[in-house]
């Protein structure tokens, strides 16, 4: 139990050593018909907008896409790496997308978002021209720290589990006769008696002896 305990919440340590802080950008732009962000969209036009922010989402995927947006706003990523750190949430009572943007590195996270945020814009006024797209929350980077005391206390209950496990396997293969009542259950007569596994001193009183030395007896068992 203490060696595998020991070994995996080790491992957890090691794990919560390499992880590193994970940095998201996130932006709202706002994709209706008008200026006016409060007005009453049918559900038919909200689920038209959100259609084209899936368009925009599986287009983004396609190698090269943001090359020239990059290119504009000298931005040293490429299009496919800046593209599935992209996420996408339509509301579903008005044509506002949030979009989101993770990366392992903070350089130039909220630049690449803006600039991800414009490429929208100018793609939905393509597809939709009576549309006004907007942004009305510019992106605004924040830090994700990883939870590093998860890790090592999985680690530590997962060894306790892991061990519980191991010994009542062995426990349960084992078909070794090591007690009187496990004898008991595989004789069909009854014991009545054990040997001492163990060596023996015994004392012999006779009249013949004469020192306690001749009179010791080694009993030992061998099976």
């Amino acid at each position: 139990i203490i060696v595998i305990t020991l070994f995996t919440t080790i491992f957890g340590i090691y794990r919560v050593s390499k992880l590193q802080p994970t940095y998201v950008a996130n932006a709202t732009v706002f994709i209706g018909k008008g200026s006016e962000l409060v007005e009453y969209y049918s559900k038919e036009e909200v689920d038209y907008y959100s259609q084209l922010v899936s368009i925009f989402n599986e287009l983004s995927k396609v190698d090269g896409f943001f090359d020239n947006i990059l290119k504009k706003n000298r931005i040293n990523r490429t299009s496919t790496e800046v593209a599935y750190g992209l996420s996408f949430s339509s509301s579903s009572n008005t044509p506002m997308v949030k979009i989101s943007y993770s990366s392992g590195s903070d350089d130039k996270i909220e630049e690449i978002l803006n600039a991800v945020c414009d490429e929208l814009i100018n793609k939905i006024k393509q597809i939709a021209p009576e549309s006004q797209p907007t942004i009305i929350s510019e992106a605004k980077s924040s830090t994700i720290y990883p939870n590093k005391k998860k890790s090592p206390l999985t680690g530590f209950v997962a060894g306790i589990i892991i061990s519980a496990m191991i010994i009542l396997v062995m426990d349960f293969l084992d078909d070794r006769v090591t007690s009187k009542r496990r004898l008991a259950e595989v004789l069909p007569v009854p014991v009545i008696g054990n040997i001492p596994t163990h060596e023996k001193e015994f004392r012999k009183e006779n009249k013949d002896v004469h020192n306690k030395q001749d009179a010791k007896v080694n009993i030992s068992r061998s099976l």
